[in-house]
């Protein structure tokens, strides 16, 4: 995964090592890279922390990043992206 911003960029090169570039002027950077820890069971593996949520041995916090809350959100947002590019017209959220 990458991430962009304005002064730099965030490199996740696997799920182990990170690494940040932060712009130094036109064309240099500084980087620091980073070692990530094995994370705990059950959030090392996607498919079993879902068994987790399911099975009830975890319980998510509303609006956590893997709620359904939240993943309600995030799909309003790309339906709202596909209405807006149909239509080329801005579309606002209901509150």
């Amino acid at each position: 995964m990458e991430i962009y911003g304005l002064d730099g960029v965030i490199y996740a090169d696997n799920r182990h090592d990170l690494r940040i570039r932060i712009a130094e002027g036109y064309d240099g950077f500084a980087q620091e890279s980073y070692k990530l820890d094995e994370r705990k069971p059950p959030y090392n593996d996607p498919f079993v922390f879902f068994a987790a949520v399911i099975n009830k041995k975890l319980t998510l916090k509303p609006y956590d990043l893997s709620s359904l809350e939240n993943n309600m959100l995030v799909m309003e947002i790309l339906d709202a992206a596909i209405q807006s590019a149909k239509t080329k017209t801005t579309v606002e959220f209901k509150e």
